[in-house]
């Protein structure tokens, strides 16, 4: 998945604004990000209380007078934390330098810092390749740092509130028995549909898939000017996979049943979860439903021209029940779909952040990473910042928190986060996952079947390790 913003009421920035984002370099808590290499110092605006942190049996003041350079994306997080940073400045005496930029002009610097062992990040914003980095020897595992007394205090830091997928993908996504960062953020997928063309047409919300391609069906006949649904059909990992990848678990399979010699992408439950989400899109999406990117089914379903969708409930809720939404007024919410016989099991993907293994100032980092993803930070940021990204489930059990976010948002994603089974993330995912997307585009674009597209990616994927 992609950093993402939001510009409703609990995110604070557009989506459009990634797209378009500008790289800054600023130090402190609510630095100007408008030009490249800004560099100015704010108090910000957190009032949480030292003593939150103080209480805890860490040395926060152990590497005063000192800095990090944080690596991130343009990204809601950012813009999230960096008004409590200055609490985090003053607790530890560390300063922080940030350096923002847009996502792939991110991954290309963060590449080369890793790779080449120049150590310029201490902090970095961590993704899919997680485990390519962990395979090459880029990363640091923090585990030393949990097991130093003098920076970390588990009764305090509380890790069994993370929810466990958050867990699972900062371990590699099963591939590490490692901490190979600390999750900061987490999206997770559910339905999404128009209350009004419901009402309707007397159409019960979907529980299974043949319900909601049966609606999707009725909208799709019935309303001239409205698509049935709309997904991912865009090429990239975080694209079309990323929605496929549910229903393929929904159907029985997972990616890689036997790691490396079986990528699980032709066997009969990955086909059929195919042949589902492909001719749902060709016989009931808009015409470009190959090329659509998760943008692209914001804006369609936020303009009113579908009926429903499945898509990411941390990202597109938001926008979707917000003032520049057409429809903002007639959204529901509810869990993905499943197959009759199958079980539920959304996708869920995380951001974290890690620290390389030739940073030069690993602990400082660690110390941040864990002040970040504290408890009083963490429920302060969604409290009081406008975040609902929350990897903590004590925040989607606040009632301030689901107040703020309303029930149904709040108690639909934290259901779905407890079930949420996310991809495994092996170290040659964005190279497989790359040619794997683009069979499954050239499926929905009508160009091969279903069928054909997994059997050639399993191909791909397997050739690709055996090679």
């Amino acid at each position: 998945m992609n950093g993402k913003h939001n510009r409703r009421t609990f995110l604070t920035a557009t989506s459009a604004g990634l797209l378009t984002s500008i790289a800054g370099c600023t130090r402190g808590g609510t630095g100007s990000d408008d030009s490249a290499n800004t560099d100015s110092k704010s108090d910000g605006g957190a009032d949480i209380p030292l003593k939150k942190y103080q209480q805890s049996d860490i040395d926060w003041k152990q590497f005063e007078d000192s800095k990090i350079n944080i690596g991130a994306v343009q990204h809601p997080w950012v813009d999230a934390i960096k008004p409590a940073v200055p609490i985090f400045e003053k607790l530890t005496g560390i300063d922080v330098v940030w350096n923002i930029l847009p996502e792939n002009q991110f991954r290309t610097k963060r590449q080369t810092d890793a790779s080449t062992g120049a150590g310029q990040f201490d902090v970095f914003f961590m993704d899919q390749v997680v485990n390519q980095y962990r395979h090459e020897g880029w990363l640091q595992p923090l585990d030393p740092y949990f097991d130093d007394s003098s920076l970390y205090d588990e009764s305090w830091y509380q890790p069994g509130d993370m929810f466990d997928a958050s867990k699972w993908q900062a371990h590699g996504g099963g591939y590490s028995d490692k901490w190979t960062g600390l999750p900061i953020t987490v999206e997770v997928q559910t339905q999404f549909y128009r209350t009004d063309l419901y009402e309707k047409h007397g159409l019960t919300v979907a529980e299974t898939l043949d319900q909601f391609r049966q609606n999707a069906k009725t909208i799709h006949e019935a309303e001239s000017d409205i698509a049935g649904t709309v997904g991912r059909g865009q090429k990239g990992y975080g694209m079309n996979i990323y929605i496929l990848n549910t229903f393929l678990r929904e159907f029985g399979t997972s990616l890689w049943t036997d790691f490396p010699n079986n990528s699980g992408l032709d066997t009969d439950g990955t086909i059929d979860a195919a042949k589902w989400y492909v001719n749902l899109l060709k016989d009931y999406g808009p015409q470009d439903a190959s090329t659509q990117t998760w943008s692209d089914v914001l804006t369609t379903m936020q303009e009113g021209r579908a009926g429903h969708i499945v898509a990411d409930a941390n990202l597109f809720w938001p926008d979707l029940t917000g003032s520049d939404s057409k429809v903002g007024d007639k959204i529901g919410i509810a869990k993905a779909p499943k197959p009759a016989d199958g079980q539920f099991s959304p996708n869920a993907y995380n951001w974290q952040i890690s620290t390389s293994k030739n940073a030069k100032n690993s602990k400082q980092g660690f110390l941040f990473m864990l002040w970040a993803t504290s408890k009083p930070t963490n429920t302060w940021m969604h409290l009081n910042n406008d975040a609902a990204f929350s990897v903590r489930q004590s925040v989607w059990k606040n009632d301030e928190f689901r107040s703020r976010v309303g029930e149904d948002f709040a108690q639909i994603t934290l259901d779905s986060l407890k079930a949420a089974k996310p991809d495994p993330f092996d170290r040659k995912y964005p190279q497989w996952g790359q040619q794997y997307s683009e069979e499954l585009q050239r499926a929905i674009a009508g160009q091969k079947s279903a069928e054909a597209a997994m059997k050639k990616a399993a191909t791909v994927a397997e050739n690709i390790y055996s090679g």
